[in-house]
């Protein structure tokens, strides 16, 4: 039996309430970071292995520890390699360097802009933080898994070999192995219930979201970020002064009902199946969608979020190459195609599973199973009071509104 470590923010099997996941951050910053922990909890269930998914950061206080505790560690990433995060590559890399274990990551990606630039100012320090962090993964594993192309390209430029680099996509895809069932009705109609996910600092979607509230009364935003949960528990806005973006309470998206924030995966996936269909700038808010059954569309706006849609085959649009005024919910639909994503699924699991025997880990989708036991505990834990479904807008129409409407009855009488 293989002891495994694997890095998540919050186990799946450990309820929090909604106030508890804002007080002591347990979504990471942004509740998409539970997607692929989630889905590497699921993934990891071969019930020959033991696995302990848990915060790495006071395991790696003592890699010594861990070295006696551990045979294997995992670790499920995102955009890690980018400037904001110099001092977390620092840190683990400092622990990882004393480890013995076996050690692999999942799907880490690099971060910049579209065209796959990042500013001179940072390259410096990130090119070597980066280099630290995967020279420490691949001594004690024999390759390193990145999301996507744009970020093998900039590993082998740091001087990587290409064997030691292998491209596997993001873990959150793969929740359900090589299946993904995907509902695809025939259009969407103004009336069809749609959510909306939002960057709140990606100005182009304040205009978007605009129209798309006076267009579609079953419209929902989604929230994600944890700034966006402190708003709708305490009130409190969030940086900026874009009117259009959802940074502050007076905001009409926050009008009653119209705003959800999910605190597990379960609860994501059971309010986005009663969705027609999704589009926004958040990867892991698409990615989600897809997973649980609805179509979505991204809106693409750094390398990030375009280099797993190109590598998953998830439909895109980029929003420098478009009039935010010209976007809607029923044309990216419309114009979509989903058939390389469902046709290239299977294929693109292989090659998961394959970097997964590789680096001698096993999964629960083979015939000795695990994903339906990691499945029945996760309802056991779902009745519990204490596993909240979602945050939901619900303290009454926005002072906005009423001034809106006092305007209104002002002109007209």
């Amino acid at each position: 039996m293989a002891r495994i470590l694997l890095k998540v923010h919050h186990p799946a099997l450990d309820p929090a309430d909604a106030p508890t996941v804002l007080d002591r951050n347990l979504i990471g910053n942004n509740v998409g970071n539970l997607a692929f922990s989630y889905a590497a909890e699921r993934l990891l269930s071969h019930p020959g292995d033991q696995v302990t998914a848990a915060p790495t950061g006071p395991w790696f206080a003592d890699p010594a520890r861990v070295n006696r505790e551990f045979d294997h560690v995992v670790f499920p990433l995102a955009n890690h390699f980018r400037a904001s995060n110099l001092k977390a590559l620092e840190r683990q890399s400092a622990a990882i360097e004393q480890l013995t274990t076996r050690f692999t990551v999942l799907g880490v990606g690099a971060q910049a802009d579209l065209d796959g630039n990042a500013p001179r100012e940072e390259r410096e320090a990130v090119d070597r933080a980066t280099t630290r962090f995967v020279r420490a993964v691949l001594r004690l594993g024999p390759s390193i898994g990145v999301r996507g192309d744009f970020t093998k390209e900039y590993l082998l430029g740091l001087g990587f070999d290409d064997s030691e680099v292998d491209v596997i996509g993001c873990p959150s895809l793969f929740l359900h192995g090589p299946e993904l069932p995907l509902r695809l009705p025939g259009r969407i109609a103004d009336d069809d219930p749609i959510a909306v996910t939002i960057s709140p600092y990606v100005t182009e979607m304040g205009p978007i979201l605009r129209r798309s509230l006076r267009r579609h009364p079953h419209l929902t935003y989604i929230g994600q970020d944890h700034r966006t949960l402190r708003l709708l528990l305490h009130g409190k806005p969030l940086p900026g002064d874009d009117p259009l973006l959802p940074l502050h309470p007076d905001h009409p998206v926050f009008a009653p009902g119209r705003t959800v924030f999910p605190v597990n995966i379960p609860a994501w996936q059971e309010f986005l199946q009663t969705q027609r269909f999704t589009f926004g700038t958040r990867i892991h808010g698409t990615i989600v969608s897809l997973i649980s059954g609805t179509p979505a569309v991204l809106l693409a706006h750094d390398s990030r979020t375009l280099e797993l849609a190109k590598y998953h085959a998830i439909p895109f649009v980029r929003l420098d190459e478009h009039d935010p005024d010209e976007i809607s919910a029923p044309d990216l639909y419309a114009q979509a195609d989903w058939s390389s994503l469902v046709d290239g699924h299977a294929r693109r699991f292989d090659t998961y599973a394959a970097f997964l025997e590789r680096h001698e880990l096993r999964h629960g989708f083979g015939p000795d199973g695990g994903a339906e036991r990691f499945d029945a505990a996760v309802s056991a834990v779902a009745v519990d009071p204490g596993y909240p479904p979602v945050v939901r807008s619900d303290a009454g129409p926005p002072p906005l509104l009423r001034r809106v409407a006092r305007a209104a009855r002002r002109r007209l009488g």
